[in-house]
């Protein structure tokens, strides 16, 4: 089975003393998740995330948590765009990141809108059990210093 690696993060600002999430919805999908794409030639895993945050949502100035790295795995059927076996092993990896301006514009192309949001409302957004663990993750850390890394397989 092919294995596809995609790099993000989970970005968040502060607004009085709580976190707000970023999170896009997906033109391809109609899924709200986390931004995120494929590693080009030559980028390590963060120079990803970063060039993808920065072409989904026009967000350039972040500062990344040290430490936070999630994994999300899980099979994709029919995934013929790039193969042309059935099935794909997608392992999509999260970063946190503090953003340090507001979203600009975001790529039309890809992404149908962007929606700052509180962790109860990103729970509401987000349709996977395994970003919603990582953004509780994301918020632990956020809030109370606590952070354990995880791999999550749907």
């Amino acid at each position: 089975m092919l294995k596809e690696f995609s790099f993000g993060a989970v970005i968040y600002k502060m607004k009085n003393d709580n976190p707000l999430f970023l999170l896009v919805n997906s033109k391809r999908s109609g899924i709200w998740g986390f931004p995120k794409g494929h590693i080009e030639n030559g980028e390590s895993e963060i120079e990803t995330a970063r060039r993808e945050i920065f072409e989904e949502t026009g967000i350039k100035n972040i500062e990344f948590i040290k430490n936070f790295r999630q994994e999300d795995v899980y099979i994709i059927n029919g995934a013929a765009s790039r193969t042309d076996e059935r099935q794909v092993e997608k392992h999509s990896i999260y970063f946190l990141a503090s953003a340090l301006e507001d979203a600009l514009d975001f790529d039309k192309n890809e992404i149908l809108e962007l929606k700052w949001a509180n962790i109860n409302q990103a729970q509401d957004l987000l349709s996977f059990a395994n970003q919603k663990k990582i953004i509780n993750s994301s918020y632990n850390l956020i809030i109370g210093g606590q952070y354990e890394q995880s791999t999550f397989k749907r």
